[in-house]
């Protein structure tokens, strides 16, 4: 289709499109890949004729919503069409007694915490780039942060969805109440897919009440295994932690610099956050702060009130890569999934690596989960010689995770990057069950195609 007869079917479809100039389309290139057209629907409806339109001339599609996450994934092999979604961003249907919310899929999470919070509720995910991500983004990527470990991830936690597939069809799954009829659960299979499969619109979630405080606690440990130990035996006690974070003295030192007053001595922490009822969270802490001396904390460092805000927001972030010193360059994160067992493995054959090659290494696990952290930063852009010594432990990283029944994928990287590495890690035993489901649900391959596991 000649570009002039494209943008006149998209004039009929939304009224008040315009198309976007070279500056702007240049915005939303993706790994070097700038789009010919950007859409902004205001509707479910308008976003189902758009890829209706797409499918029926065999446009590529790629989701936007606050482009946070655009570098995940591979590479794309077309961006013909860019859907924006930031003009979907409004709450559909609220009702605080039933503890859920339907709202579009183009709004901002802290737009929707703000609104959840008038009402004394709040969604109990927190993911990185919570200030600026779109519900959307965040269930493309099946992102989550600290919260997973006592309300799971958006698999857990969303209640319905309806779902524009490739060709333009509106599909329900789940509904609108927290207790659903039996059946395939299509909710997950469409969160985590990077919109591969159909294009998110409108949501339902399961609400949670805000805690009436939060108060995090952290021991300093002499290395990575006291601190796993330390965290074992957390669990093992009677204390309930809303998260238990492990960290590399990275962090510290970050926080150290943010919070401003008495220092933190340098070292390993393990990092328990209690939210609930005041007098609960007061007996947890104490208790807490017990085990911490008796597994031999050289320090033990209180967040309340505002230091509690400020190291919360820096626990979130930190994955993004964009909280490094600020004499740095934003640094490249990978995301690992292991056994807790082996975090400490993992993270020391990366840390080993990176003082051989003069690289800074930031780790943060979510311990009960064993997810992690990477982030891979130094002064200066990465350059040619540092992306192959890079290549090159991202392949060990992700063979040792492999080998420990896990895994570890890159997130934010340059493309120089991401083209010498496997981005999803090795080839995984289920690949064939999702090419299957690709070619089920998006069998032109218009919908953010090749970008995900395999190519799909």
């Amino acid at each position: 289709m000649p570009s002039e007869v494209l943008h006149k079917r998209l004039k009929e479809i939304i009224t008040d499109y315009n198309p976007a100039g070279e500056d702007t389309l240049a915005q939303y290139a993706i790994d070097g890949i700038t789009p010919e057209v950007v859409v902004s629907p205001d509707s479910i409806a308008s976003l189902a004729a758009v890829v209706q339109l797409a499918s029926e001339y065999d446009y590529g599609i790629i989701p936007w919503g606050s482009g946070t996450k655009m570098d995940i994934g591979l590479p794309p092999t077309r961006a013909d069409i860019i859907v924006q979604l930031d003009r979907m961003n409004q709450v559909l249907e609220y009702e605080p007694a039933d503890q859920a919310i339907t709202v579009q899929a183009g709004i901002r999470l802290s737009d929707l915490q703000s609104h959840l919070g008038s009402q004394g509720q709040y969604w109990p995910l927190d993911p990185p780039h919570g200030e600026t991500c779109t519900l959307g983004g965040i269930l493309a990527t099946n992102a989550s942060g600290l919260l997973r470990m006592t309300f799971g991830t958006a698999r857990d936690i969303v209640i319905g969805l309806r779902v524009v597939q490739a060709d333009g069809t509106i599909v329900k799954s789940g509904g609108k109440v927290v207790k659903n009829v039996a059946g395939y659960d299509l909710n997950k299979m469409y969160i985590g897919s990077l919109g591969t499969l159909g294009i998110m619109a409108e949501i339902t979630l399961k609400l949670q009440p805000l805690p009436e405080i939060g108060h995090i606690i952290i021991g300093l440990l002499p290395s990575i295994y006291t601190v796993m130990d330390t965290a074992f035996k957390l669990l093992e006690s009677d204390v309930m932690p809303t998260f238990i974070e492990l960290a590399n003295p990275v962090l510290i030192a970050l926080l150290s610099r943010q919070v401003g007053g008495n220092s933190i001595d340098a070292g390993f922490p393990i990092i328990a956050g209690i939210m609930g009822q005041e007098e609960t969270v007061k007996w947890q802490v104490e208790a807490c702060e017990r085990l911490f001396q008796e597994m031999g904390a050289g320090q033990i460092v209180h967040m309340e009130d505002e230091r509690y805000q400020i190291a919360l927001k820096l626990l979130r972030s930190f994955p993004t890569g964009q909280v490094v010193s600020s004499d740095m360059m934003p640094g490249i994160t990978c995301r690992a999934s292991v056994t807790p067992e082996q975090i400490g493995n993992l993270y020391q054959l990366a840390e080993n690596r990176c003082q051989k090659s003069s690289i800074g290494c930031g780790m943060l696990a979510h311990f009960s989960s064993g997810h992690m952290s990477f982030v891979f930063y130094q002064e200066v852009p990465f350059e040619e010689p540092h992306l192959d010594i890079l290549a090159g432990m991202i392949n060990d990283l992700q063979q040792a995770a492999v080998e420990s029944g896990g895994s570890l994928v890159v997130e934010h990287a340059p493309a120089a990057l991401k083209s010498r590495v496997e981005v999803w890690g090795p080839v995984r035993d289920d690949l064939p069950i999702m090419r299957m489901l690709k070619n089920k649900f998006d069998p032109k391959g218009i919908l953010n195609n090749c970008r995900f596991i395999g190519g799909i």
